[in-house]
């Protein structure tokens, strides 16, 4: 394959890449607005200015597109541990910004009025796995901060896996799946001052 192919090519994947991008925009507003279950492909397609054909092209049916859009919502997760593990700064403020970086996610995904509830309800739905996958990706991106600060000297653990488990069960309550009328909504300061304990304790 020449240069000149290999060039086109490339422009053709590129090409594709935004058009799938923009179905996903297009699709992730829609179902903002309006919910998964009142969205049809017809919308979608309207929606991303592309016909309905092409829009199946991409992607089978509607269950096909939110698939897509859990896992770009697990890449953007994984992209900001990465991020959060890799910064620079203090180790204690990028762990504790992290973790309230999550709450304020699922505390969207519980309390928004636009249809963010709905949305998660239907990925669970068509992956069954999604809470678990987020659950691995926080327990090894705390595992990281906990081995950083284990080997820098920064916290006193001895067993970074233990403390790791530890930590996550001790903040699980903070991290409801649905909003309850029985339970009082978690709150973010609560959630803060339990970190700064953890961080605290493991300082000394």
């Amino acid at each position: 394959m020449s240069l000149s192919d290999r060039t086109s090519e490339r422009s053709k994947g590129q090409l594709k890449d935004q058009k799938r991008n923009d179905i996903l925009n297009a699709a992730k507003k829609l179902f903002r607005k309006y919910g998964v279950k009142k969205t049809t492909m017809r919308d979608i397609a309207a929606e991303a200015g592309l016909a309905v054909g092409t829009l199946y092209l991409y992607f089978e049916n509607r269950d096909d597109v939110v698939l897509a859009c859990a896992e770009a919502f697990e890449k953007i997760h994984k992209e900001q541990a990465k991020k959060a593990v890799a910064a620079e700064g203090e180790l204690s403020a990028r762990l504790k910004e992290y973790i309230l970086t999550r709450f304020r996610a699922a505390a969207e995904t519980r309390t928004s009025d636009s249809h963010v509830a709905e949305i998660a309800r239907e990925v669970v739905r068509v992956r069954p796995t999604r809470l678990q996958d987020e659950s691995k990706i926080m327990q090894e991106t705390i595992l990281k901060f906990f081995a950083q600060g284990a080997e820098s000297g920064r916290f006193h653990i001895a067993d970074p896996q233990r403390a790791m488990m530890v930590f996550l069960y001790s903040i699980a309550w903070f991290f409801p799946i649905e909003k309850s009328e029985f339970m009082p909504e978690p709150e973010e300061s609560v959630l803060a001052n339990i970190v700064d304990w953890f961080i605290e304790t493991w300082s000394k």
